[in-house]
């Protein structure tokens, strides 16, 4: 069974529960990622560091969908599906050692990277004020991620799937009627590496159910391990559809 079905058929699970009227917020995402940067080396000591977002900065298209169930007056639990995957092609200027293979300089060389993320969150409602709020809580996010490198045909690549506790955060605040800021935060970071997805929103309010927004949202992380090295830093400008039901 593939890791997104997983995914749905535990987060369906998770979110049965009674409807309750505007207990549910769906938030569709969409826009266009650029890469400030993506380096790679594998194995860390006897591979060769390739900076392809040299390659191609972008943009490339991005989307994402998250679902919200609160209950009670303080407790929000959500899901979250944020695919990523992109391809790119360069000519590295010497030879390249990727995973035990070898690729030829001076020659096209196709990198296909994919990061794919799968979220549970349970958040606390810790402050609130009218449309006011702070919530804190914890997430479980599960990565599928995979950079496999093209030349002719010849290709290799390297997939790590493994889960990561992050720390959750969103606040949000009420500028004038129908408008608010709102910023959220799945983040950690420890001595092995360290993953930080940020974002700020405007949103316009279209009636007392749905939003529009825009805003920026920054992806940061990587490790350095015995078996890797990888960093990567992506931009995104975004609109979302918000709606609560």
């Amino acid at each position: 069974m593939k890791l997104a079905s997983v995914f749905y058929l535990c987060a369906t699970t998770v979110f049965c529960s009674p409807v309750s009227a505007n207990n549910w917020q769906a938030q569709i995402e969409l826009g266009a990622a650029w890469q400030n940067r993506n380096d790679v080396r594998i194995p860390p000591v006897d591979g060769t560091f390739l900076e392809f977002d040299r390659f191609n900065k972008g943009p490339f298209l991005h989307y994402r969908s998250e679902l919200f169930y609160r209950f009670g007056e303080r407790h929000t639990l959500r899901a979250l599906y944020a695919p990523l995957s992109i391809s790119v092609t360069g000519v590295p200027e010497s030879p390249v050692s990727y995973n035990g293979t070898t690729f030829a300089g001076n020659q096209d060389l196709t990198v296909n990277y994919q990061f794919n993320s799968y979220r549970l969150t349970y958040a606390y409602r810790r402050w609130s004020e009218g449309p006011n709020y702070l919530d804190i809580g914890i997430t479980g996010k599960v990565r599928d991620a995979k950079i496999e490198m093209v030349q002719g045909a010849t290709s290799k690549g390297y997939k790590n799937v493994g889960f990561v506790p992050l720390v959750y955060l969103e606040y949000n605040h009420s500028l004038a009627p129908n408008w608010s800021l709102n910023a959220s935060m799945d983040g950690a970071a420890a001595k092995p590496g360290r993953a930080i997805d940020l974002a700020f929103k405007l949103r316009h309010d279209l009636n007392k159910n749905s939003q529009l927004g825009l805003g920026f949202r920054t992806l940061e992380g990587g490790a350095d391990n015995e078996k890797v090295l990888t960093w990567s830093w992506f931009n995104y400008a975004v609109a979302e559809y918000v709606h609560s039901f």
